[in-house]
């Protein structure tokens, strides 16, 4: 509700100036004795004609005051309600820039704290890089080792007596050729080797008896019956027990020959040995001269040995048998 006590602005009292000199005037007529205008008829009339005249102005006055009155409340009215939005528009801003500010804040501790992870998860991804690249590292020089001592192994076969030589032999190169491309990882190169040593142990352990047909140096080829002994020594008796063969390596070729002209004692040794191992006697003892086949050693070719110079390790040589051997 508009105070009306409120004073009035400078441009609303120039609104209405003859509205203030019609009053004035009425004031001043009112003191003016009636008597004087008595006498003057038309004078009266024009006086009541003035007077009423004044008082339409004045009732005019009034409607145009009531109406500046009305509009000034109307225009209070729409400032008021200008000032509320205009303060309700203020306290939103303020409650947004607020808001705002909290968001900003909480995103740039979200952002900071990813940044952080990103920053962890970076480090961590460097480290296990390193660490893969230091298994690879690993990796390939295990390959080089293990390479190396399929070398070694191959050397060893092919200066030992020939017998299988070709799949021995086949078998060591094609470890060595995997591990070298990376078909094979250190463990699988290292369980297979691990087998082909464990099979070399066995078959330079062993003593066995075989059937198969045996060349001989005039190119005739016999059947018969061969006693291995480990990769020490191994001789051969035909079916017929009248041609016999000791194997023995060539000291100065170091190839592996069979010494065809045995003597009368070492061809009996032989067949009792045979026909022991055979069971065609009962168990004894069976003395064998293995000098001539220990006599040579079985030493690696020097080709062989600058095959892998970096990563070609030595095996362990294996134990001599005595000279004189049992069943």
């Amino acid at each position: 509700m508009i105070n009306s006590n409120r004073p009035k602005p400078a441009a609303e009292a120039r609104a209405y100036p003859c509205l203030r000199a019609l009053i004035a005037a009425l004031a001043v007529a009112a003191f003016v004795p009636l008597a004087g205008f008595a006498q003057d008829g038309d004078a009266a009339a024009k006086l009541e004609s003035e007077i009423q005249k004044t008082k339409g102005e004045i009732a005019q006055a009034k409607k145009d005051a009531q109406k500046a009155e009305a509009e000034l409340r109307k225009t209070d009215s729409l400032l008021k309600d200008e000032n509320d939005r205009a303060s309700q528009a203020e306290d939103r801003q303020a409650k947004d820039r607020d808001r705002r500010e909290k968001e900003n804040a909480a995103l740039q501790a979200h952002l900071q704290e990813t940044q952080a992870k990103i920053n962890a998860e970076r480090s961590g991804s460097g480290r296990r890089q390193n660490a893969e690249d230091e298994i690879k590292a690993r990796q390939k020089r295990l390959a080089q080792v293990l390479a190396g001592y399929c070398d070694s192994l191959t050397a060893r076969i092919e200066a030992g007596p020939p017998w299988e030589r070709e799949p021995r032999v086949d078998r060591a190169k094609a470890l060595k050729k995997d591990l070298e491309a990376g078909s094979a990882t250190g463990e699988e190169g290292f369980a297979r080797l691990n087998a082909i040593i464990k099979e070399e142990i066995k078959g330079g352990d062993e003593i066995a008896v075989l059937n198969k047909p045996i060349t001989r140096k005039n190119g005739d080829v016999v059947n018969a019956q061969v006693l291995k002994i480990g990769n020490q020594w191994m001789v051969y008796m035909d079916e017929e027990g009248k041609r016999f063969g000791i194997l023995e390596r060539n000291a100065g070729t170091g190839a592996w020959d069979w010494r065809e002209d045995p003597g009368f004692a070492e061809k009996n040794r032989i067949k009792a040995a045979l026909e022991v191992k055979s069971a065609k006697r009962p168990p004894q003892l069976v003395a064998l001269d293995l000098g001539l086949a220990l006599n040579a050693p079985a030493a690696i070719p020097a080709a062989a040995q600058a095959a892998s110079p970096a990563v070609a390790p030595t095996l362990p040589a294996p134990k001599a048998a005595p000279a004189k051997g049992g069943q």
